[in-house]
């Protein structure tokens, strides 16, 4: 990881984090505010199909590093180009505080 070449994170995401708000009836409603617009390298990762309610729908993993932050955590996602992301893990691949590597799941 230490090697990145020039021009790697050149895709702009905006991070977000999770706001919960009390909906009146003993839960709870869910938005996300922008946290910082960012630098990334997005790489797909793959892609799995499951049966929901019977039909069929289609997951897209990606895989989206950024610069080390120390307020990044799995409840967050990104968004790029009006996709949002989920981020479902993150990793500081060299422990040197450089990078972070997020394993992430584009929401449909």
């Amino acid at each position: 990881m230490s090697g990145l070449p020039i021009g790697a994170l050149r895709h702009r995401v905006t991070l977000e984090a999770p706001i919960d708000a009390p909906d009146g009836a003993g839960g709870f409603s869910r938005s996300f505010t922008p946290v910082a617009a960012l630098w990334a390298r997005i790489a797909p990762s793959g892609a799995r199909e499951d049966f929901v309610e019977q039909r069929a729908e289609q997951a897209t993993t990606l895989v989206v590093t950024i610069r080390w932050r120390d307020d990044v955590s799995k409840d967050m996602r990104f968004v790029y180009r009006g996709r949002k992301l989920r981020i479902q893990s993150v990793v500081d691949p060299d422990e040197r505080r450089r990078f972070l590597v997020c394993a992430c799941e584009e929401i449909t």
